[in-house]
């Protein structure tokens, strides 16, 4: 589900400032009314509901500019898609987002569209990754931000935005509707892998992308190692082996390659990239690197389960 509803927030100066120093104090007067001081009466319950420290990033001063007669055409857009205009509304709000393609709510509208209209939650991202670049404080973009994330398997960034929601959310109803979306991932995760937590599961995640960037760089040594890394918190992670006998590729250990490209199928039989990607790496010799042209993102896992019923030179395949 994405959130199409606005709070349009006006400043008299046209800007929108942000200032992380002006934070609640704990021996502030508690914002609840109950006259005790913050860190006596609301503090303690409002940290048990925080992420874990480290999950989120600094806060950093910004200036925004915010300007009400764009706010109210956006507004009035995304209110005939409520209505259920879809792609009548197309024209107009391209149109809005061309000619101002620096605000964050046209890059929201845009988002919204991309995701709800047109059912490409992955081509929603650059949208919402925009409009909260521009405007930090926007729940809204954060949370449909995690939906399509969510949507296109990017787990890491789908919690970083339900967090971030719950960060600056002022009302407590988008608040709880993130809550709610992180707990039903850390349920289904922690059923499914061998995490102990989220925030573990994320961990290995990046891991798992700071490595296939090496790979991609043909940095195979840093490669191999930062695999090995992700292997060692979760053996049966199959696209890490496919990966990891690409890298061995890369720095001639043919027979190293082979057993890793083995290890995936024995755990995933069906897995196409380790099928396709053997059969190439069947014609290299011991000692003599194997370098593709390009290596190729292929989101394996992701597409199988799109298509379930129901369910929504050389190159080399990641995933």
């Amino acid at each position: 589900m994405f959130v199409t509803g606005i709070r349009l927030t006006h400043h008299k100066d046209g800007r929108c400032r942000w200032n992380p120093m002006n934070k609640l104090g704990r021996n502030d007067p508690c914002p609840c009314g109950s006259g005790k001081k913050y860190k006596q009466c609301c503090l303690s319950r409002e940290q048990a509901a925080r992420p874990r420290a480290g999950a989120l990033e600094r806060d950093e001063p910004f200036i925004a500019e915010l300007r009400p007669d764009l706010d109210e055409a956006v507004d009035r857009v995304l209110r005939r898609l409520e209505q259920g205009a879809g792609t009548r509304i197309e024209s107009e709000i391209t149109a809005l987002f061309e000619e101002n393609p620096d605000y964050h709510l046209t890059n929201y509208a845009m988002g919204v569209y991309r995701a709800m209209v047109i059912k490409d939650p992955a081509g929603a991202i650059r949208f919402f990754e925009r409009a909260v670049k521009i405007l930090p404080p926007f729940p809204e973009a954060h949370f449909n931000l995690g939906n399509a994330a969510r949507q296109a398997f990017d787990i890491p960034k789908a919690v970083a935005a339900y967090r971030a929601v719950e960060r600056y959310a002022q009302d407590d109803g988008i608040a709880e509707m993130a809550r709610k979306e992180l707990e039903v991932l850390e349920k289904i995760l922690l059923n499914t892998t061998a995490f102990p937590t989220l925030d573990a599961y994320v961990a290995n995640a990046q891991l798992f992308d700071r490595a296939f960037q090496f790979l991609t760089d043909r940095q195979f040594e840093q490669a191999v190692e930062l695999f090995k890394r992700v292997l060692s918190e979760n053996p049966t992670h199959v696209q890490s082996y496919g990966n990891l006998a690409l890298a061995y590729a890369g720095l001639g250990r043919r027979s190293d390659a082979m057993a890793c490209f083995d290890r995936a199928l024995e755990l995933d039989s069906r897995y196409q990239p380790a099928l396709l990607n053997r059969r190439v790496m069947a014609q290299m010799r011991e000692g003599e690197p194997f370098i593709p042209e390009a290596v190729q993102e292929v989101q394996f896992y992701a597409e199988r389960l799109r298509n379930q019923p129901g369910r929504g030179g050389s190159d080399a395949a990641r995933i």
